[in-house]
């Protein structure tokens, strides 16, 4: 089984124009090619069209994965394929390959739609406000799902004790006494809250765009 890339840190958010399409097409070709040649059929209870509307969109959602983990997602697939009988020729099902692609390759933190939906409505400012916004950043990236009161109970605790960590950290800093990995954890973070700072001002200038348009669709 080839190495299985995981990802690291959130420097770089989400994929260009660009290296979507090249993601894309590297899906079609490593992934969904490999799977047709195997014989594999649609998942059992797909009509044609339903199966070539969910290829298209597991394309999308999987252009980020390496050309290793797409051929090593694809070989799991075939082997583990589902159906009655033997040998089983059925493709799984859309969910069931976007957990399984999960677990080997984390997805960039934008490539959850909900990231920047969530971040960006009126979520966003109270979570800057409280102290927690990368908490609850992490926590969007991390599950593609938003939060629920017990979420939100750990996400604010999580917040609080970062504020204190790093309120230590920068004293350490400032002294010459942290250590290293200090330094790169608080760079990391700081990093995270400027990505969500961009993401929550965004939402807020959309929503005042739209409230303007509204006051002046009345005046008409």
């Amino acid at each position: 089984m080839q190495a299985m890339a995981q990802g690291k840190g959130a420097a770089k958010v989400g994929l260009s124009t660009q290296e979507r399409a090249e993601g894309r097409e590297r899906v079609r070709v490593l992934f969904w090619q490999r799977l047709d040649d195997a014989g594999l059929l649609r998942p059992r209870g797909k009509s044609v069209e339903e199966f070539a509307q969910m290829r298209a969109r597991v394309s999308e959602r999987l252009a980020y994965m390496t050309g290793d983990n797409l051929m090593t997602l694809a070989d799991i697939v075939i082997q583990n394929a589902t159906g009655r009988g033997v040998p089983r020729v059925h493709c799984w099902s859309e969910a069931a390959i976007m957990t399984h692609a999960k677990g080997m390759q984390t997805p960039p933190p934008l490539e959850f739609p909900i990231v920047s939906s969530w971040l960006a409505s009126v979520e966003g400012p109270p979570a800057i406000i409280g102290g927690y916004e990368v908490e609850l950043y992490r926590h969007l990236s991390r599950t593609g799902m938003p939060p629920g009161p017990y979420d939100m109970s750990r996400i604010k605790a999580a917040g609080a004790e970062a504020a204190r960590r790093h309120a230590i950290t920068a004293e350490r800093i400032a002294r010459g006494t942290a250590m290293q990995s200090d330094r790169d954890e608080l760079a990391a973070y700081q990093a995270h809250r400027q990505t969500v700072a961009r993401i929550v001002a965004a939402g807020v200038a959309r929503r005042q765009d739209k409230a303007r348009a509204d006051v002046q669709a009345v005046a008409e």
